[in-house]
């Protein structure tokens, strides 16, 4: 039979192939081991840190990110997305393709499986197509369209230019395997498509010729450029690496609470935070290495969008820029006697805090970077070491440690707001079902004071049984938190878990999402486990149940804005959502960003009393953003945002002309049927 004939033929002529394959293999493999290691040993050059637990889980993760690229394919990034999958299963299915055929013909075999080698012969044919497709994809995204976060780099065109010829090579070579086949089979058209395609430009050479023709061919130009290209993406730090630093990455995941920082140990620390790279953790430095430079990071980041001078991406590239300068090639372990100061001459302190750790960045990168946490340490260090604040925000901690709540200028007191309202006091009488934490800004700030006593008047509609500290409830110590002074936050956070444990608190009802996440994701690092729900969930639940009986109010066109600490840090969508289409007259509509890729108000990590030059206020772009729909109302169910709207409203000369509200107020106003 011909195949039968051809197979031998292949055979004799692929020996030569594996010949070079098992010769240069090993020495690729020990390249890469050598690499491999080498950065194995800077990442272990960072801290202790555990990311081991629920291996299954990690593993789903990976698998689904990897193969199927679910975080990367999303709204506003279908392109990209659709790119990527074609490049990576274009090169998955050339890979198992090669290595299978190659396995069928080994040496000293002489009967090959027919079947295998043409399967996978129109399974590598499939996959080049694939790659091809999706390598033009990315030439016309990176050289034509030209995004502003793409950075392009001679390496990316060295990639490009590897990939085309080895591609080209191996359809000529296929091409000049059917050529030269006499006779021919009749269906090469069908398992070699393109190959057969190709092979119709070679001339026909004599038989004494042919077969050394062939396996030189192979050799030559398809084998040697493909071993050159993979020893130049193991030896060279390419972009390409991130065929196995991402999926490693998104392995080594970061599994707690999105919204919940990592504990400073006070009593037996011996790094407060950091100010040299090797203090961060070996994960955060595996970071370094898995950053694909892509920029999703910088398009959603609303502190670079606003003109400030932070840009996510560029953080990890400096970073890791710095880490091969203190480390440089081959040493590891010894590093350079002098180098840049880390928090001023690589980060400027300036970079450092124009972060309002919205988590955009974090929601927006495909392999799990984690920026928040190594911004978080290096304020830490400013803050405990160096002292180095901005002014305003060191009035704001100053306010903290002398008066328990972070607003310097207030005269109110935490139990004004509830003059008249019979809220019980805890202190007066402890038996209650929930605690209505009230927060700072909903305590002491005058605007502010009415979405407390909204709250309150829909619990008292409700029927809940609540309480509240009054002048013993401090601040939950977020500010302090985010701002590095991991020292007043554990002290304002022991003294309330202390009091509250000492009224038996078991549940919590909160209507600021910065208390929500550190009551609920923070607070049990130090003991104090309590169930936490945000207003905006007790407020749904109790319509859903047929509890709260919600009515009407004057027909009002509004939007609702997510605050970052109850959408991307605790994914708390749908909730306030409900709670406004269960209102009568409320005609909602969804402004570009919102939901996971909502924009900042601007009012986190302490920038909430941070002063900020007038054109880069994160809370005046978002305030366009509103306007821009159209809107009557702007709708939060935030205390900070809702601050943060009144003064971009201000700014925009529309306070007259649009209202910003808390959901609470909204509910209240439909269930005690207040008109406008």
């Amino acid at each position: 039979m011909f195949w039968t004939e051809q197979m031998y033929f292949l055979q004799e002529i692929y020996k030569p192939v594996v010949v070079c394959v098992l010769a240069l293999s090993p020495i690729l493999m020990a390249l890469f081991a050598l690499s491999l290691y080498r950065r194995y040993r800077l990442w272990k050059l960072g801290q202790p840190d555990s990311r081991t637990n629920k291996i299954l889980t990690r593993i789903k993760t990976t698998l689904e990110v990897a193969f199927v690229h679910l975080r990367l394919i999303r709204k506003g990034e279908n392109f990209p997305g659709l790119m990527h999958l074609l490049i990576l299963w274009g090169a998955v299915l050339i890979i198992v393709s090669k290595f299978v055929r190659l396995l069928s013909y080994p040496i000293g075999i002489s009967d090959p499986p027919q079947e295998v080698f043409l399967y996978f012969s129109f399974i590598s044919e499939i996959g080049a197509v694939l790659l091809i497709v999706g390598g033009l994809m990315a030439i016309y995204r990176r050289y034509i369209v030209k995004p502003s976060r793409l950075d392009n780099k001679p390496d990316d065109l060295v990639v490009f230019g590897f990939v085309f010829v080895i591609l080209l090579t191996g359809f000529l070579v296929k091409g000049y395997r059917i050529a030269v086949a006499d006779p021919g089979p009749t269906d090469w058209d069908t398992w070699a498509p393109v190959s057969y395609g190709v092979s119709k430009i070679f001339p026909t050479f004599t038989a004494e010729y042919k077969d050394q023709i062939l396996v030189w061919h192979r050799t030559v130009m398809h084998a040697v450029p493909a071993f050159i290209f993979a020893a130049y993406v193991v030896l060279n730090r390419s972009r390409i690496q991130h065929l196995w630093l991402a999926p490693l990455n998104t392995f080594l995941r970061s599994l707690k609470p999105k919204g919940a920082l990592v504990p400073v140990d006070l009593e037996n620390a011996e790094l407060w935070g950091a100010s040299q790279i090797e203090h961060f953790t070996w994960k955060h430095l595996l970071d370094l290495d898995a950053c694909t430079k892509c920029g999703r990071c910088q398009d959603n980041c609303p502190a670079y969008l606003s003109g400030k001078a932070l840009t996510p991406k560029q953080l990890i590239q400096d970073l890791k820029d710095h880490l091969y300068e203190a480390y440089p090639y081959p040493f590891v372990t010894k590093p350079q006697e002098e180098r840049r100061d880390m928090l001023s001459d690589v980060i400027t302190e300036e970079v450092i805090w124009d972060c309002t750790t919205c988590r955009a960045c974090m929601e927006a990168c495909p392999v799990y970077i984690e920026h928040i946490d190594k911004i978080v340490e290096m304020r830490r260090n400013l803050a405990l070491e160096r002292a180095a604040f901005p002014e305003s925000a060191q009035q704001a901690l100053m306010s903290l440690q002398s008066r328990g709540h972070p607003w310097r200028g207030t005269t109110a007191q935490r139990t004004d707001w509830y003059e008249g309202l019979g809220v019980k006091v805890l202190a007066e009488d402890s038996d209650v079902d929930v605690l209505y934490w009230v927060g700072c800004t909903a305590a002491l700030e005058e605007r502010n004071q009415k979405v407390a006593q909204a709250t309150a008047r829909i619990m008292q509609a409700a029927g809940i049984k609540f309480g509240v500290l009054g002048i013993e409830e401090g601040c939950c110590g977020d500010p302090a938190r985010r701002m590095g002074d991991e020292y007043l936050f554990q002290t304002l956070c022991l003294k309330n878990i202390e009091t509250m444990k000492g009224y038996g608190v078991k549940k919590i009802v909160t209507a600021c999402p910065h208390c929500f996440n550190i009551l609920k994701n923070e607070y049990p690092q130090f003991g104090g486990d309590f169930e936490v729900v945000h207003h905006s969930e007790m407020i749904a639940e109790l319509i859903r149940n047929g509890t709260l009986k919600v009515g009407g109010i004057d027909a009002v066109k509004l939007a609702y804005h997510d605050s970052c600490y109850l959408g991307r840090h605790n994914d708390i969508y749908e909730d306030p959502r409900q709670v406004l289409d269960a209102i009568k007259g409320v005609n909602r509509v969804e402004v570009v960003r919102s939901r996971k890729r909502g924009f900042c108000c601007g009012g986190g990590a302490g920038h909430m009393w941070m002063e900020e030059p007038a054109d880069q206020r994160l809370n005046v772009r978002r305030t366009e953003q509103m306007l821009e729909a159209g809107v009557e109302c702007v709708a939060s169910a935030c205390p900070w945002c809702l601050s943060m709207f009144e003064d971009g409203l201000k700014a925009k000369e529309m306070e007259d002309n649009v209202k910003a509200m808390d959901i609470s107020e909204l509910v209240a106003r439909a269930l005690f049927e207040e008109t406008t």
